[in-house]
């Protein structure tokens, strides 16, 4: 007769919820740094300000910080609601409103924080003053990039590229130290490179140059 071989029985501990999973990373830098994209004391500096100064506060669904860690999560590594209903054992319902939630907190920071540090441009910057006077009055350098984005049936062929997937033509600038002074998002990628730049030029939040440069 054949003994049956002996199995250890299966041990079923329970899962996360999403806050513990949230606190877990902010206690581990590099795990924080792999799902967020930032280190663990930036993620509670920018919890700290989009709770005290743009109107991010807890729900009766979830709290702010498993908010964050949701938004952050899904924005930093790509991921779908539908995985974050998987990961934060939430209704994707729930997972929408929060993430509208963070973003409408978002939305606002971003304008400040995107912004030329000087909007005289008063100083030369240190690199170029070796090529002066060629570069005196650049102000920065400006590029487009196409994102991956998902939209209705009905706007699919005006953001579908040549590559055969949907994106959005995005427009940058940044200063000479590397930081970003604008982003401009939203414009279909089947749109010329002239409309994506006149578009930008028009906004308000646009780096411009002043007056008399």
């Amino acid at each position: 007769m054949m003994v049956p071989p002996q199995v250890n029985p299966a041990y079923h501990h329970p899962e996360a919820t999403g806050r513990q999973w949230v606190d877990n990373l902010l206690h581990d830098r590099s795990r924080c740094f792999e799902n967020f994209r930032m280190e663990p004391e930036n993620f509670r500096r920018l919890h700290y300000i989009l709770c005290n100064g743009y109107g991010l506060a807890s729900t009766r669904e979830l709290d702010s910080w498993e908010a964050l860690g949701m938004f952050l999560w899904a924005c930093g590594i790509g991921q779908s609601q539908r995985q974050m209903k998987v990961r934060f054992r939430r209704g994707l319902g729930t997972c929408s409103k929060i993430f509208a939630l963070v973003l409408n907190a978002m939305v606002p920071f971003e304008n400040v924080v995107l912004r030329p540090k000087d909007y005289t441009y008063a100083v030369v910057p240190h690199k170029l003053t070796k090529y002066a006077p060629f570069f005196d009055r650049c102000i920065g350098a400006l590029d487009e990039t196409h994102i991956e984005v998902i939209v209705k049936a009905a706007e699919r062929e005006a953001y579908t590229n040549r590559h055969g997937y949907t994106s959005q033509n995005v427009v940058a600038t940044c200063d000479f130290d590397m930081r970003f002074t604008y982003v401009g998002s939203g414009t279909e990628d089947f749109a010329h490179d002239m409309r994506v730049l006149k578009k930008a030029w028009e906004d308000p939040n646009f780096p411009h140059p002043p007056s008399g440069l």
